[in-house]
């Protein structure tokens, strides 16, 4: 799908994917049925045909749109939980340095408290764009670079630093996956199938030999419904584009319960 797509809010995109299939196959009835008749005649078992033909296609047909929702959907789940696991380790590191000496323990705080503001107010937004920032890369190998630095004096030290390098690696690797949602998306491949597909569906349908105003009835029925499963699999492909994107609240819920009360009054 092409990006722009993901920029438009969720409502009004629901909308218009249900307005294009209908309207399409509107459309269809209007000018393209009296053509197909010609092409496919009008003969007593051609029904009969067109529903064997549908049958066909149909089955094939719904097994890849069900496959790409059920892909799409693991996709975006897998991101969420990656966000959800990167905040958990970032509450469990700046938690950890309560075990610390100063100044470590009150340098790594602050390390860690503009690390998610970093993420909440440029990370996201950039990730609604499709993109991601290298803001995130530099404070986070800062932020290793600092405990590594640290050189434990005591056994209870060592015991807490090695559970907090343990988080350091959980919380990198997280990240990372985090950021692999920003080119998380279904093969254009795939769409090409998927648009070809519902073509077909919407001929095959405006092939049938029926009065006119049930023919649109059960046209537009039909074409809303793969409007609006084709919506659902676009809101649910790309996890962190645009309005239907996954939000940061993981981290604005760490912000606001563990980090902010810490922050320097003026």
């Amino acid at each position: 799908m092409p990006d722009f797509i993901h920029d438009v809010p969720q409502a009004d995109l629901a909308f218009w994917f249900a307005v294009l299939a209908v309207g399409g196959t509107f459309l269809g009835l209007l000018f393209l049925k009296p053509f197909l008749r010609l092409l496919v005649g009008g003969g007593p078992d051609l029904n009969e045909n067109i529903g064997f033909a549908t049958a066909s296609v149909g089955l094939f047909y719904g097994l890849l749109l069900g496959l790409l929702t059920v892909s799409a959907y693991q996709n975006r789940e897998r991101i969420n939980t990656a966000i959800v696991q990167e905040a958990a380790a970032v509450g469990s590191l700046y938690a950890d340095m309560d075990s610390y000496p100063e100044p470590i323990s009150s340098d790594v705080k602050a390390m860690l408290r503009d690390y998610v503001l970093y993420a909440i107010y440029k990370d996201w937004p950039a990730h609604r764009d499709g993109r991601y920032m290298d803001g995130g890369i530099s404070r986070s190998d800062a932020l290793r670079r600092k405990l590594s630095s640290f050189d434990p004096s005591t056994s209870r030290e060592e015991i807490v630093h090695a559970e907090t390098i343990a988080s350091l690696k959980e919380f990198n690797s997280n990240r990372q996956q985090r950021l692999n949602g920003v080119i998380t998306k279904i093969p254009a491949v795939l769409w090409y199938a998927v648009l070809v597909g519902a073509g077909i569906n919407i001929l095959l349908l405006l092939m049938l030999k029926m009065k006119p105003l049930p023919h649109f009835v059960l046209g537009a029925i039909n074409a809303f419904f793969l409007g609006v499963v084709l919506f659902v699999i676009v809101a649910l492909d790309d996890p962190l584009r645009g309005d239907s994107g996954l939000p940061p609240e993981p981290f604005e819920r760490l912000w606001e319960r563990e980090m902010r009360w810490d922050e320097p009054r003026a």
